[in-house]
């Protein structure tokens, strides 16, 4: 294929910025520079080597040719050609020494290629202006997603680190207060049965004890349980630190997981007592009465 242009500064950067282009998309070109029918420039990819034909114009040079290929060794090409508008020549001898005597400015060709290397600075210029505004969007924009993601992180560290806080918690609810409710009423109906467990002990003479002189209590019994001391009311109770010691071997015994399922098993019973026996069934557990 052949494509023909006239020979000026503009037409020349165009064509390199299209070379240039095409190494930009990985398909940069291997080319040749004729001056008429002279090979001047040998088969390179060196974009800035097209310039090196220039040395070799002159008034009699008609047209640049290029031939440009896909690869170093394609014989397929395709040929761009460049035609040198010649300059006008006077034959009237008596202009042409008033001409030579009179100070010599600009030619029309000079001229245009003048204006012509403005005009390829300012492309170029607005070109890197354009691709500079671009790349700083871009980077804007990256940093302020970098922002939202780093709040994003610190939003997260702050949430686990409360959940890492809550030991014995499901969801918003304190297993502990829970338990503490189930247990007492369970431990307070089966002595004999907490005394069996790890660290009952004492807390199974504990209840016994209050069975006998329960009636002096003068507070509600399940208030003793949930209501939190303050600082100004002294130390727990005996009874307070027995339950508490007992959870605490329970916690000791079992995993986080075990004890989320004791939690909710016991919620289930207190829920629907009726169910106690049928796991006590399946259990196959004896009492005292049957092991004698």
């Amino acid at each position: 294929m052949q494509h023909t242009n006239p020979y000026n500064d503009v037409k020349l950067a165009q064509f390199k910025m299209w070379l240039n282009d095409m190494v930009d998309k990985n398909e940069g070109k291997y080319f040749e520079v004729y001056v008429d029918d002279v090979k001047i420039v040998p088969r390179t990819n060196r974009v800035d080597a097209i310039d090196d034909h220039k040395v070799y114009l002159d008034e009699r040079s008609d047209t640049v040719k290029i031939f440009t290929y896909n690869t170093e060794n394609s014989n397929r090409y395709e040929q761009f050609t460049f035609f040198i508008e010649k300059k006008k020549t006077n034959e009237n001898s008596a202009q042409t020494i008033v001409q030579a005597v009179q100070p010599q400015g600009l030619s029309g060709l000079e001229l245009e290629n003048k204006i012509n290397e403005r005009l390829t600075q300012s492309l170029m210029q607005e070109r890197e202006r354009w691709q500079t505004d671009l790349l700083k969007r871009d980077y804007d924009a990256c940093k302020k997603q970098l922002a939202d993601a780093e709040e994003y992180i610190g939003d997260l560290e702050e949430h686990l680190n409360k959940f890492k806080g809550k030991k014995l918690h499901w969801g918003d609810v304190n297993l502990g207060d829970v338990a503490s409710v189930i247990v007492e009423g369970m431990v307070k109906r089966n002595p004999h049965w907490v005394a069996k467990l790890p660290g009952g002990d004492a807390l199974a003479g504990l209840i016994a004890k209050e069975s006998n002189g329960g009636s002096e209590s003068t507070e509600p019994e399940t208030e003793m349980v949930i209501r939190k001391k303050s600082a100004s009311e002294g130390e727990l109770s005996d009874e307070m630190k027995a339950q508490l010691g007992f959870l605490k071997q329970l916690e000791s015994h079992f995993s986080q997981d075990q004890l989320d399922k004791i939690m909710l098993i016991l919620q289930c019973f207190a829920e629907e007592p009726k169910h106690i026996q049928t796991v006590f069934d399946l259990l196959e557990i004896k009492t005292e009465n049957e092991k004698v």
